[in-house]
Formats: structure tokens, sequence, C-alpha cells
């Protein structure tokens, strides 16, 4: 028995290693033909297992005449799990078919043995399918069962044949069947797993060629070594076509270093190395230059990993940003070109501007001649036709410039304080004369719940305002034109208005009214215009936070409406005038050049200088200006910026061009304007600092105190001063910081808006104070001497339509003396007509023309009126008493 079951053995253990054999060059073949249909491929593999299983049983180990042993169980068992279920039934059903073809006493058990192994091997392959994965434990399952299965086919046998059986085979039967389906299941898994990982690589491998040749550039992987060594393992046949470099050879530092543009090469190096020491991802562009000298710009992305031996090793791209660079530099030189047709286009409308509003105030100012003149009907309604089209020329060129400047983002918007129902009344006090010309009622109202004062740009709500009322009364024949501002809201942000402007007009039909806040739309081309106004007055409400919008119905009239949010603000607040007890400081006395061109301007600093123990000499223009510090020795220039000959500017760069100590000396300059480019172009031109006119003499001397000697003469608070009080009326002094310089902010405040007071005698007190009675009583005799010319000159100019400059130049001229003397609504009527004038907005400088004429009238006034009160009782000093006894 020994011998037969070591027999047994052998057999079995032959069969197990021919099937294996067999199995792997199967598996092989199964390998190379993935491409078949999964059941075509499961039944073929299904048909070898069957095969293998029948080639066992040709050469089996006999038992008995026509009864014999192998290991065609262990096949069939097997075809399920690695087959599925159609190469365990197609195993079974070869095998069982050539059994039963053997015949013998055993045919029928061997038969049922082979199903039954089949049936086994198709069950334990569901669930390891279910499960994932063919693990060991369902190997050691089928190595049971399969085990098990063969004794039971024993009772299909004769007795006889059944009891030899179990005698001689059932032990070497059962180790054979079961060890034999461990070991060739065990080989055949690990074979599958090594051919799907062989197949999962190859597909992997495909994707990432497939990958790499679709991207735009090439792949690379660069590995610097820990003894230096620069190498490239991998690179792909797209880093080659970018790199410029042979398909076939090597890649090596040296050939990219040839490549390399000389200029880039350090850059290059120091980046790697730079990325090797931080381990930060690489990102470089370089030149290189090809074979045939084109140099080409490349980009190269790659992250940076340290490996366990000690290299560095990038794994990134490379791409050809060529033309890239190339559409750069053309967005670069566009960009530059449309910069400069931008400054050409600012700079040609600024000269167009100046050289078509110089004819056309001559056009104007005669064609007004003209019309006071004796003519006949036809003449007359010439020179009207001429005035006319002048008017309409003047609108369409100042319409253009502010859209334009809207266009172009160099509009900006201010935001100080200013009274809302002075900006009403002034609306309609410059269309009214117009309105009742054509018979028409112009009516405004601000409700009693509106603020006093808000804060915004106020000349540009102005202009919206004025270019809606002006619509309203150009389309208006008959009837009456209302303008009303309501407040609909509170807000966080301030209070929520709506400015309404009524008109019994023509209308607007439904479908044209979304084209009238389009530029260069007119609904009645017959009445003229740029088509400009209302873009121009969306664009500016738009810019303050806010909307507009028009209500109309043809035939009846139109209500448009601007509805935005503006921050409610405190008025300016006026404080007690500083007595002369206050501006007691102990100073160095000073030798000064005062360059200033108006007479009673140089009699007023000069006295206030004179007074804090200064010497001061006085030149008229800044020509004697830059001659008088050349020959004489100064501390400091007082230098008016507005001066003939040669303005503060130009003598102040003339000054910084000197050799030192003249070229260093400090110098401040003096001007009308606060506004923050006036103040910016002093500071540009080398001036120290800027004092604002009408002048305060405690913050002048204090400006000249910081800009000789470094440091700041605050004196004393006055009592009940508010922070900002005087300065709050009229900006006093911007101090530059270490003498002017690039990035230093001068420190202004807004303009003043136009008072109702026609005198202030605190102001008056002030400059008494400072000056003495007498100096005090000569200046205002001489200003009210000179004022009936100014004012002559001035009303003629508005008449004729003159030159603008001019008449804001007078304007100008006007501002300091009249502030100094306490003729507060003259110096502030004056200060807004000279920045209308300024920017161009002559329909409203024509009215506050008027308006300055008036407050010259009232001021001269009650100005003769203190100083005849002085000659005959001393008013001067019992003023002073009321003042002091003032609570």
């Amino acid at each position: 028995m020994n011998m037969v079951s070591s027999e047994l053995l052998l057999g079995l253990a032959q069969n197990i290693g021919l099937f294996a054999v067999v199995a792997v060059v199967f598996l092989q073949i199964r390998s190379r033909a993935a491409v078949w249909p999964a059941p075509v491929a499961n039944v073929l593999l299904g048909l070898m297992f069957g095969a293998v299983a029948v080639l066992g049983m040709a050469d089996p180990v006999r038992v008995a005449p026509g009864l014999f042993i192998d290991a065609r169980n262990v096949m069939v068992g097997l075809a399920g799990p690695f087959g599925g279920p159609l190469a365990g039934a197609a195993a079974a059903l070869v095998s069982a078919a050539f059994r039963f073809w053997m015949g013998g006493p055993g045919a029928v058990a061997g038969v049922t043995s082979l199903v039954g192994a089949g049936v086994i091997g198709m069950l334990v392959g569901a669930a390891a399918r279910r499960s994932g994965r063919f693990g060991n434990r369902h190997l050691t399952a089928l190595a049971l069962l399969v085990t098990v299965m063969a004794p039971f086919s024993f009772l299909l046998l004769p007795p006889d044949l059944a009891h030899r059986l179990m005698d001689t085979a059932l032990v070497p039967l059962s180790l054979g069947n079961f060890l034999g389906t461990l070991a060739l299941g065990t080989f055949l898994r690990k074979e599958q797993e090594r051919c799907d990982l062989q197949t999962a690589l190859t597909e992997s491998q495909r994707r990432f060629a497939a990958t790499v040749a679709n991207l735009p550039g090439g792949v690379y992987q660069r590995v610097l070594t820990v003894d230096g060594r620069l190498r490239f393992p991998y690179c792909s046949p797209g880093f080659f076509q970018v790199m410029g470099l042979p398909p076939t050879a090597p890649v090596t530092l040296e050939a990219l270093n040839r490549n390399l543009h000389p200029e880039d090469r350090p850059r290059l190096f120091a980046s790697i190395h730079a990325s090797a020491e931080t381990l930060e991802p690489w990102n470089l562009e370089y030149r290189i230059v090809r074979p045939d000298g084109e140099i080409r710009w490349i980009s190269a992305s790659s992250r940076a990993v340290r490996r366990d031996c000690g290299d560095i090793v990038w794994d990134g791209i490379v791409t050809d940003v060529t033309e890239a660079k190339r559409n750069e530099q053309a967005l670069i030189q566009a960009r530059l070109e449309a910069e400069a047709a931008s400054r050409a286009k600012a700079e040609f409308l600024a000269t167009m501007s100046h050289e078509m509003r110089t004819p056309l105030n001559g056009i104007l100012g005669f064609a007004r001649l003209l019309l006071d003149e004796e003519l006949t009907p036809r003449q007359r309604h010439h020179a009207r036709l001429v005035r006319d089209a002048g008017r309409s020329l003047l609108t369409v060129i100042e319409d253009v410039l502010d859209f334009s400047r809207i266009e172009a983002g160099r509009l900006v918007l201010n935001d100080i304080p200013f009274a809302i129902r002075d900006l009403i009344a002034n609306c309609a006090a410059v269309l009214r004369l117009e309105a009742e010309a054509k018979g028409l009622t112009l009516h405004a109202a601000v409700a009693p719940d509106v603020p006093e004062w808000l804060s915004g740009d106020p000349d540009r709500l102005r202009q919206v305002v004025l270019n809606l009322l002006a619509n309203a009364v150009k389309f208006t024949e008959h009837g009456g034109v209302g303008l009303t501002i309501v407040k609909i809201a509170d807000t966080p942000a301030g209070p929520h208005l709506t400015i309404n402007v009524t008109d019994t007009g023509i209308g607007i039909p439904a479908d044209r009214q979304g084209q009238l806040f389009q530029r260069f739309s007119q609904i009645d081309r017959s009445r003229g215009g740029t088509g400009l106004g209302l873009a121009i007055s969306r664009r500016l409400v738009e810019m303050m936070g806010g909307t507009v919008g028009v209500q109309s119905q043809a035939g009846v009239g139109s209500t448009f409406w601007l509805s935005l949010v503006l921050r409610e603000s405190d008025p300016p607040l006026r404080s007690r005038p500083t007595c002369a007890a206050d501006l007691l400081v102990v100073r160095r006395p000073l030798r000064i050049l005062l360059a200033e061109d108006l007479a009673m301007n140089r009699e007023l600093t000069v006295a206030m200088l004179r007074g804090a123990g200064h010497r001061v000499d006085t030149v008229a223009d800044g020509r004697q200006a830059v001659q008088a510090v050349q020959r004489g020795v100064y501390d400091l220039v007082l230098m008016d910026v507005h001066m003939p000959e040669m303005d503060g500017h130009a003598a102040t760069r003339a000054i910084r061009a000197l050799p030192p100590p003249v070229g260093t000396m400090p110098i401040l300059a003096m001007s009308a304007s606060a506004l923050p480019d006036e103040v910016r172009r002093c500071q540009d031109a080398g001036m120290n600092g800027h004092i604002a006119k009408p002048v305060d003499r405690r913050a002048m001397l204090a400006a000249i105190d910081r800009a000789v000697e470094g440091r700041a003469v605050e004196g004393r608070a006055v009592d009940g001063e508010e922070p900002g009080g005087p300065a709050a009326l009229f900006p006093a002094v911007s101090w530059y910081p270490g003498g002017a310089g690039p990035g230093v902010s001068p420190r202004t405040l807004p303009e003043p808006i136009p008072l109702r007071q026609p005198l202030d005698l605190a102001m008056l007190r002030q400059l008494c104070d400072d000056l003495g009675e007498d100096a005090c009583v000569r200046l205002a005799v001489a200003f009210l001497d000179e004022l009936p010319e100014r004012m002559s000159l001035m009303r003629a100019a508005g008449e004729s339509g003159g030159d603008s400059a001019g008449v804001a130049a007078d304007a100008q001229a006007l501002v300091a003396p009249a502030a100094s003397l306490g003729l507060v609504r003259l110096a502030s009527t004056c200060r807004a007509l000279g920045a209308a004038l300024r920017a161009g907005r002559r329909d409203e400088a024509a009215g506050l023309i008027d308006s300055v004429l008036d407050a010259a009238e009232e001021g001269a006034k009650a100005l003769r009126g203190v100083l005849a009160a002085d000659r005959t009782g001393g008013l001067f000093k019992s003023l002073a008493k009321d003042i002091a006894g003032t609570p």
C-alpha cells in the first residue's frame, strides 16, 4: 500500500506539474488576446482548462482495470475562479465527456466527480468576485471542497472497487487534490496578478505617452545628485522639440548649456540651486538660442522633491512661450501707445479748448456789443444768430471736454461740505432770466427735513442740476419748470435725497426714453445740442453713487430725477479771533523776501511780518525774485504763485537751480487756491510749504518758523475754538515735512462756499489787532478806492464775454484783501467765480459775476459805515469792547 500510495503521489505530482506548465502557457496566450470579447475569452479559457484535464487523463495512475485517478478535479475546480462561470462549465463539460468516452467501471463516478468539481469552482469564483478578489480564504475553501468531493464519487463504484480505492487511494488522492489545488491555485493567482500588473503598466505607459504627446510642450525629470551632478533621466519627445535638441542625442548639461542664452545662464543656474536648497517649486522663463540662431522664450515649471538618498528630483514641464512673449510685448507697446495717445488727446483737448475759447470770447463779446448798438431789424437778427451760434459752440466744447475727461477716467470728485439750499437757489437763479424771457415760471423748493449742510462735490452736482434745468427750459414753451429736493430715507451713509426737475414741455415718447442717457443721442435735433449733456449727467451721478432717470408723457411734460446718498456735514465753524497777546511768541528776526504782484497784498503781508520783528524786502514778480536772492542774503522767500513775467513755480525752479546756500533756502508758496492739485504743483516745483490766502498771521508765522528753524510754534489755543475752526473757512498752511519732495501728500482743506454775511467785524478787528488801527484804516480806504475800478472792469468783461483768464485773475486778486478786511461774502464769491472760470463753467460764472458785484456793493457799504463810525467816534475801540463782551 505504501508503494501504491507513493506511486499515486508521484503520479499526481507529475499531473499537477504538467498542468502548471500548460496553464502558464495559456495565461501568456490569454494576456496577448486581451482584445477578444470577454465571453469568448472565458469560454476559451474553460476549454483550455478542460483540455489540460484531458491531457492528465491520457496518462493516469491506474488503480484497477477501467479505474484510474489523476489531478483532473484540480484543473476543473480552478477553471471557475480564474475564468468565470463559462470557463468552469466548459472545463467540466470537456473533461467529463472525455472521461465518459474512456468508459470502464469508474466512468460514472469520474463524470460525477468532474461535474461536482466544476460546480464547486463556479460557486467559489462567484463568491470571490462578490468580495472583489480571489484571496487565500477562497482558495482554501476551494481546495477543501474539491478534496471532499472526490471520495463521495466512490459511492457510485461497485462495492469491491470502492473498498479497494478507499484502502489504497483515499489518502494520497485527498492529499494530492488538497495540496495540488493550493499549490497550483497560488501559482496561477500570482501569475494572473503579474499579468494584470503588466497589462496595467502597459496601459499606464500608453496613457502617459498619449498625454505627453498631447501636451503643448515637453516633460522632463531632472536630478541633482548628492555629488553635484545634474542629470536628466527622462525627457519626452516634446522636450527635444521645445529645446531644439536632436531627438536621439543624450540630454546633458553641456548640451543644454550650449543652447541657453548667455545673459540667462547665471540666472537659470542660480534659480536651480535656490530651489534645491529650499525645495520650493522651480518656475522660470528664460531664452534659448536655436542652432539656426533663432531666439526662443521657454517657460519651465517643476516641483522639487528630496529622495532618501539625498538626490533632488524635479519633475516638470517646459513650454515654448515665444508667441505669448511677443503678444505681451505687443500689449505693453499698445498700452504705452494708448497712454501716449491719451496724453496727446488730453493735450490736444486742452490746446483746442484754449484756441477755440479765445476766438469765441471775441465773437460773443462783439456780438453783444453789436446788439447794444442801433441796428436795423435784419442786422439785429443776424447779430443774435451769431451770438446764439457762439453760445451753442461754447456748450459743445464744454460738453466734449467733460465727456472726454470722464471717458479717460481723469475726472476726480471732491468731497467737501456745501449748503444744499444755496446750491439749489444758485441753479434756479442762473436759469430764471432765460425762463422768464420765454414767459415760463421757474420755482425751486427744498423740503424742510433736508439737512442744511451736506458733503460731496457741489460743482459737479450743480453741473447736473443745471443741465436738467436747462433742458427743461429749452423744451418747454408754455407753463413752467419746477426744481425740488426731498429726503426719502435716512441711511447709515447719510440722507437719501431725490432731486426732481419737472416741466410742462413737449414730453418724450415711451419708446424714446431709453435713448435719453446715451451719448450723442437727441430726441429733437431741431433744438440743437450735442447729445452729451444727459450722458455726462448720468456718468457724474453714477460716480457719486446715485442713479438718474426720467418719467415722461408725450404732450404733457417730463420729470427728470436723480437719487443719491450724500453724507450730512457740519457747517464750517467760526471762532473768536486771536487777540494780539496770543501772538506774542519770541522769534528770531529774519530777513524775508516777499514776491507779490499786488500792492495791497504786499502792504498787508509786510505789515504782518514787520509786526513780528522780521525785515522784509518786496519784489513784484518772479524774475525780480530770482535776481533779488542772488544779490542779497535772505533767510526765507514768500512766493506768490500767480505773478506776471515769471510765476512762482518757475521762479522757485530757477532758485533751486542756483548753488547753495541760495538754492536751498526755504520757499513758501502763497496762493488764493488751496486745492490739492495747486498744492501739489507747488511741492513739485520745490517749495517747502503752502500758505493759503487770505493769510492767517499766526499760521503764516508758524510756517516761517518751521521752514527756517525746523520748529512748530503752536500758539495758545483760543478759548472756545473748535479744532479746525478758522481753517474750516479759509485753508491756512500746507506743510511739507523735510521740504518739498516726492511721496509727501500735502494736507489741504477745501475751498469755501459763498457766504451770505457781507462784513465780518471779528475778522476786521483781528486785522486791526495785527496791524494797528491806522494801518488797518489805510488798507480799508485803499481797498475801497480801488474796488470800483475793479468792479467796472469785471462788469464790462462779463457783459462782453471777454478774457476769462483776466476775470479769474481779478477775482483771485480780490480774495485775500477782501477776506482780511472781513468782507467774507465778497471773498467767497470771488473764490467761487475763479473756480468756475478755471473749470470752464462759463454759464455758472456769468451768474457769479452778478453775485460778486452785489457782494462788493454790500461789503463796501458796510465797510464805509465802519470807517465813518471810526472817524466820528472810534468805532474800532468800541467794537473791541463789544467783541470782548460777546459770549
